[in-house]
């Protein structure tokens, strides 16, 4: 039988392991040895009968390839534009190493990554995230964020809509349209909600999907209007315009974040390089290039 006696002083240095990355970290913020903080994670382990921590080794670099496993989770539309170059580029700079993805929200992302560092169990070794202008991610100290680039969201009309033609729509201007958007609970549903919250009114969702080919079909049909990031945009129907939308502007900020006590691991910083030099060479592609005639052209990973 579990003993349900919970140890207060095990737990506050299991919290500041949490928050500071390693042992050793979490035991000079607390005044105590590293010993005398591993014994007490260790009591607590007993308690529950179940491991509460990963031990993480960081070793110097071994010469050769690099191998094992690692696992990278993503939001859907960073999948797309995103992840699938930098898989492509990661099968030439290391093919030994075996990446897994698991696509889910931001906020999802930030607890498995946390979850490595508490249980033997799940979790991924680096995730990209992204912060709405208004709508910061809640991300502990023990988890070390690089921003990435700023992307945008634009509004979705049919071809026919009387506000198609305009080069730029106001939040108030979109009052009264029936909108879809992903699930309640996820952080871009929540940001179009609080972007009318800003005006006193609430957008009309009538339409829930988690896919944005979902919601270019649902506007190119007429029956609804959408905001899109322009990350990983999908290829829209020839009758559905893109108009950006200010007072406020959908923008985030995406960036990837770890847990501190891998920051010398070897396989996640080749990881993180390849993901810095492929966002730098789309910012160069984008910047060279030919403006775009046709606004609902796809939009790759955008900086």
């Amino acid at each position: 039988m579990i003993d349900s006696t919970i140890d207060l002083g095990a737990l506050r240095s299991l919290i500041a392991v949490h928050d500071h990355g390693s042992v050793v970290a979490a035991a000079a913020e607390l005044g105590f040895t590293p010993s005398a903080v591993s014994q007490q994670i260790k009591r607590l382990g007993r308690q529950s009968r179940s491991p509460v921590l990963e031990r993480v080794e960081n070793l110097p670099a071994a010469p050769g390839p690099l191998t094992g496993s690692f696992r990278l989770a993503s939001f859907s539309s960073a999948c797309r534009g995103l992840v699938a170059p930098l898989l492509a580029r990661l099968q030439v700079s290391a093919p030994e190493l075996e990446v897994t993805l698991l696509e889910n929200d931001p906020r999802e992302s930030v607890v498995i990554v946390v979850i490595v560092v508490i249980v033997e169990r799940g979790g991924a070794d680096l995730a990209l995230v992204h912060d709405w202008n208004t709508l910061p991610l809640n991300i502990p100290p023990s988890l070390p964020l690089v921003p990435l680039f700023a992307d945008q969201a634009d509004v979705l009309l049919p071809a026919d809509h009387p506000l198609a033609g305009r080069d730029e729509l106001e939040t108030t201007d979109l009052t009264g349209e029936r909108w879809v958007s992903t699930h309640p609970g996820s952080i871009c549903h929540e940001w179009l909600v609080q972007m009318f919250a800003a005006h006193g009114t609430r957008p009309d969702i009538r339409f829930h999907d988690a896919d944005y080919s979902t919601h270019a079909a649902l506007v190119s049909h007429g029956v609804a209007v959408a905001l899109m990031p322009r990350l990983g945009r999908v290829l829209l129907p020839p009758d559905v315009r893109l108009v950006p939308v200010v007072n406020p502007t959908p923008r985030r900020q995406v960036g990837s974040l770890w847990r501190r006590a891998s920051t010398e691991n070897q396989a996640r910083q080749h990881v993180q390089t390849k993901l810095e030099k492929l966002v730098a060479d789309t910012a160069t592609r984008r910047a060279t290039r030919p403006p775009e005639c046709h606004e609902s052209r796809p939009a790759a990973a955008s900086a």
